[in-house]
């Protein structure tokens, strides 16, 4: 058989059953969505309370209940017909949707799909209606007792087209993508209760919250308590952007813990994922991706959701407007993040350790060799400083619990902050009163001329000095008494990765100048110094993460040591 040769025979209409068909293919793939255009229609009608049962992972029976405000008797036939809708009048209104559904696609797509029973009851009506449909046949309406609300069941779905339901997976993968598409939707709805059964077992039940996080955290889980911080609105913007993200330092492999959602609608976007990560920037570290959800409120006319039958993608009428909101209010959020908790009250450290620092400035030793104490330690952290682990981790502990900061990752985010403040002032240059003389591979003498500018702006000085050897003769003000090592933060600059142009490009350049001039791992310090390093720490604007992404500190609270300790 010649599967490229063209059809055979003359052209014809379709029969409305082929038809029909045709058009619950686009809607309709799999149980999981028929949960979805049902559950939507729950929520257009304003129901509070909503279950959804199933038999099989959804392939014998997929029942909806839900208490919204019922379909007239009248009105059932219409319900199931295709093309037939409340939600929309005329074309215009396709521009500013305003509810989930509005295709008048539903209904009758599950029908073309399976045996539908609709049962329903408006709260005006003594009685309610019962109606069956199957394929594009609708029965009579029925006169039943009902609550109020209404309830849809499915029975033998694809049993009228054996080759779709040969695609469908066992019963056990059916049912975890209608449980994982009802738990992203409560995401987005945490005033409407929803309960899911299966195979004539309750699997879960989530309440309706008044507070949103507690939604959240139900829907995460229990070890996500404590792990989100709320999104900062701005009620005042045309596009308002809310939701809860996960603190800096807990994260995931990949982005499957990311949910969306524009005006309620729950939806697939790379454009808000890639904005999520933009606005995460050195938050978070390479490889490692954020969780939680994401609401972005907007004019129903700014978007159009009318792209794809799913109805699970949108396109906005200005993406960069969209991009940048969500960006600066996961920056702002973040910025705005405590990185501890405060005590009661202040430790101050023992004043002999205070004294014997003062004595070593006295007697002409610099204070350290690493960190800069100039600002002095006036204002105590409240924190406790108890020293090193493997003089390269500083272990402290405050009013929650245990910290271990990275000393490298918290100075050079320290010093990133520092240049990229003071970058471009003359007055951050600081002479050497004993140039440095460094010898330079052809590769990195090349590197060094390629970032002549971004260094010169920085505070950073270097001349050549012979055939391969060069001497730096300026550092950023309070770098000349640190070593810096320029061969080592030149071959870093060589990445392929390593950003072209652009503040990207300059930021790279001063964390890597950063990450060249501080303290290093296995380097001692003085419980002073460890204190000063932490104080300065969360006086940056952004303490979390080093400018490379990684964590400067980690928390162990009790709800940890609990688990570490199988309590």
């Amino acid at each position: 058989m010649d599967l490229h040769a063209p059809p055979r025979g003359a052209i014809r209409i379709l029969d409305d059953d082929t038809i029909a068909h045709i058009a619950a293919g686009e809607v309709i793939e799999r149980p999981a969505s028929v949960v979805k255009e049902l559950v939507e229609n729950s929520l257009d009608a304003g129901a509070k309370s909503i279950a959804v049962e199933l038999e099989d992972g959804g392939r014998v029976r997929i029942a909806v209940h839900d208490d919204g405000v019922g379909i007239e008797r009248d009105d059932l036939p219409l319900a199931l017909a295709r093309h037939a809708t409340s939600k929309l009048a005329t074309p215009q209104d396709l521009f500013a949707v305003r509810t989930l559904g509005f295709r008048g696609e539903g209904l009758a797509s599950i029908a073309a799909a399976g045996l539908v029973e609709v049962l329903s009851r408006t709260r005006g009506d003594e009685f309610g209606s019962r109606i069956e449909a199957n394929g594009t046949r609708i029965g009579a309406v029925a006169r039943v007792p009902a609550p109020p609300g209404t309830s849809v069941v499915v029975r033998d779905l694809f049993a009228r087209t054996p080759a779709r339901r040969q695609f469908l997976k066992n019963a056990r993968a059916e049912f975890a993508r209608v449980g994982d598409y009802l738990n992203r939707l409560a995401l987005g709805w945490p005033h409407v209760t929803l309960r899911l059964r299966h195979n004539g077992r309750d699997v879960w039940t989530l309440p309706a919250a008044a507070d949103p996080r507690d939604r959240v955290e139900l829907a995460f889980g229990p070890d996500s308590r404590g792990q989100f911080v709320p999104i900062a609105d701005r009620p005042e913007s045309a596009i308002r952007v809310t939701g809860f993200i996960s603190r800096p330092g807990r994260d995931r492999p990949n982005r499957n813990q990311q949910t969306f959602f524009v005006n309620g609608r729950l939806v697939r976007s790379a454009a808000l994922a890639a904005a999520w990560l933009a606005g995460y920037g050195s938050f978070g570290m390479t490889g490692r991706f954020p969780f939680g959800v994401i609401a972005v409120a907007l004019p129903p006319d700014e978007v159009d959701v009318n792209v794809h039958p799913t109805k699970m993608e949108v396109r906005f009428a200005n993406p960069a407007a969209v991009f940048d909101a969500v960006r600066h209010a996961i920056t702002a959020t973040l910025r705005a993040t405590p990185i501890v908790s405060p005590l009661s009250a202040p430790f101050e450290p023992a004043m002999d350790r205070i004294s014997s620092h003062a004595d070593r400035e006295t007697e002409g030793e610099p204070a350290s060799s690493a960190i800069e104490l100039q600002e002095g330690i006036a204002q105590p952290a409240s924190i406790r400083v108890f020293g090193q682990i493997d003089q390269t981790y500083i272990a402290a502990a405050d009013a929650s619990g245990l910290l271990v900061i990275d000393q490298h990752a918290a100075h050079e985010r320290i010093a990133y902050e520092a240049l990229q403040a003071r970058s471009n002032e003359a007055e951050s240059v600081a002479a050497l009163l004993f140039p440095t003389v460094v010898e330079l591979s052809p590769q990195q003498a090349t590197v060094l001329h390629e970032h002549e500018d971004e260094l010169a702006a920085a505070g950073i000085r270097v001349e050549a000095f012979g055939e391969s050897e060069y001497r730096i003769t300026g550092l950023p003000a309070g770098y000349e008494r640190r070593r810096f090592d320029l061969a080592g933060m030149l071959d870093d600059l060589t990445a392929d990765d390593a950003p072209r142009e652009g503040f990207a490009r300059r930021n790279r350049v001063l964390a890597t100048i950063a990450c060249h001039s501080v303290v290093r791992a296995h380097e001692p310090l003085a419980v002073q110094e460890q204190l000063a390093l932490y104080e300065r720490l969360v006086r940056c604007r952004e303490p979390h993460t080093c400018p490379h992404g990684r964590p400067t500190m980690l928390r162990m609270d009790a709800a940890t040591l609990a688990k570490a300790f199988s309590r």
